[in-house]
């Protein structure tokens, strides 16, 4: 029964005095009352985290001689590019996907409030007044001021293991926003990232295209002189408006991306560019993977899975505390004022018991559906953790691969530079044909573009891990 409320078998007294004070209940139902709140007690069980196999440490884990840039809750700032942290300040402060997360989190702090209310006594005030006019001419004025309140004693702790399942949940909202916030971060990285890098992969392209431009008028001078045929002609002006043809779409991807980008700082799309012309220029951080058992306090979707589960911990209590009596408090007081009688004050306590007998299964089932979330709750909890260690290990053996693949196609890139400055000169002399010097350019363009595109992978393989990590922390 919730405060306030009274059943009909109620036992209520009645007295007329100046105050309740001098009311003997009074006196008895008070201590009575804080006696049984501070011995009230909780029917939820013990909270014990889940045990799970924790390992020393990361099989993929080599630590970089550097700094611990993942002791930093600013990860970002590891990379040395002042626009990126500029980017990713205004996306905490305008990103609309955690303006709803904060929305959410305020929901869920108004849920907590309305849930430890119950914890309180009610308080109401009342009043009202009348006149009466009689056929003789006489007239009499009456008025009632009132005051009553309320207190549902928690002998059981039901109303304490609810606050306390609100407030657990209020606090899995919160690690929520903080998973929505690095998710956020997450992406303006990559975006950032991937701007910087089609930048790249343009100049490499405009880059190849002046190039073929200088061979097709070679060849085509020497078309003119007459010693080559037209179909060497026709084929180095095919590799031109191959390359060409490779412009267009490399530039639509780019106000693609920065579109995203300028929706994720909540900026009208196609009135925002990015500043930065190149990925070489931004620093690629160490990054120190820490114990996989410290995880367990960073990662804001761990801790937004543990908190869950202690809330489904209180619900088992608050179910099981409501299978007994409850037992409510009232007290009022009524001051009466009328022209024809003197004032009058009347007070009333009221103490009401109210035992379960027969709730055609719904305290059960109610109990069973609390256990059920409870069970579901901490198996989700297991998975978050074991899905996290393995994202760390993937992202780890992920920035090595990357790392190495990168280096690997840097040197492919160098060498067929070389291989097509010597068949180029080659063909200039006259001691090789075409073919060879379509070949070379037709590599030397893909190993830059394919170069350009692994030092991508391999910052974005660092973002992964970062985000993986927690995306920064403070010990």
């Amino acid at each position: 029964m919730g405060p306030g409320n009274k059943s009909r078998d109620d036992t209520s007294v009645y007295v007329s005095g100046r105050g309740s004070k001098s009311n003997p209940l009074f006196r008895a139902v008070v201590p009575l009352a804080l006696t049984f709140a501070l011995a009230a007690c909780t029917m939820a069980p013990d909270y014990e985290r889940p045990a799970l196999d924790t390992p020393q440490g990361y099989a993929s884990a080599q630590r970089p001689a550097g700094m611990d840039v993942a002791g930093d809750t600013q990860w970002w700032t590891a990379f040395g590019d002042p626009e990126l942290t500029l980017l990713m300040q205004t996306a905490l402060a305008r990103n609309l996907d955690i303006e709803q997360a904060l929305a959410r989190v305020e929901q869920a702090r108004g849920a907590a409030r309305t849930a430890g209310a119950s914890l309180l006594p009610q308080v109401e005030g009342s009043g009202s007044a009348a006149r009466s006019d009689t056929r003789g001419g006489s007239r009499s004025d009456s008025a009632n001021l009132g005051l009553s309140a309320s207190y549902a004693l928690d002998i059981w702790g039901r109303y304490r293991d609810e606050a306390r399942s609100a407030a657990l949940s209020l606090e899995a909202t919160q690690y929520d926003k903080e998973s929505a916030a690095l998710i956020v971060q997450s992406e303006v990285a990559t975006t950032y990232f991937t701007i910087l890098t089609l930048k790249d992969r343009i100049a490499i392209a405009e880059d190849s295209l002046k190039a073929a431009r200088n061979t097709l008028g070679i060849v085509a001078a020497r078309y003119r002189a007459g010693s080559i045929s037209g179909l060497d002609l026709a084929q180095q002006r095919n590799t031109v408006a191959t390359i060409e043809a490779t412009l267009p779409s490399l530039r639509s991807e780019l106000a693609a991306n920065e579109n995203a980008l300028a929706i994720l700082v909540a900026t009208t799309p196609g009135h925002f560019s990015v500043e930065g012309e190149t990925l070489d220029k931004v620093v690629l951080p160490a990054i120190a993977a820490g114990q996989p058992s410290a995880l367990l306090e960073r990662r804001p979707d761990i801790k937004s899975a543990e908190a869950s589960l202690k809330a489904a911990n209180a619900d088992i209590g608050a179910a099981r505390a409501a299978f007994f009596p409850s037992l409510d408090l009232s007290a009022s007081l009524t001051r009466s004022f009328a022209t024809a009688s003197a004032a009058e004050t009347v007070s009333s306590i009221d103490a009401s018991l109210l035992a379960p007998i027969f709730s055609g299964g719904t305290l059960e089932g109610n109990l069973q559906s609390a256990k059920g979330a409870q069970a579901e709750l901490a198996a989700a909890y297991k998975l978050a953790v074991l899905t996290s260690f393995s994202e760390v290990e993937n992202g780890l053996t992920t920035v090595e691969t990357t790392a190495a693949r990168e280096a690997s196609l840097n040197i492919a890139a160098e060498e067929a530079g070389k291989t097509y400055e010597l068949s180029l000169a080659r063909y200039r002399a006259g001691a090789s044909d075409l073919l060879s010097v379509l070949d070379a350019q037709r590599s030397w363009l893909s190993a830059r573009d394919s170069a350009a595109s692994a030092r991508l992978d391999r910052y974005g393989s660092a973002i992964d891990l970062f985000v993986a990590l927690g995306g920064g922390w403070k010990n």
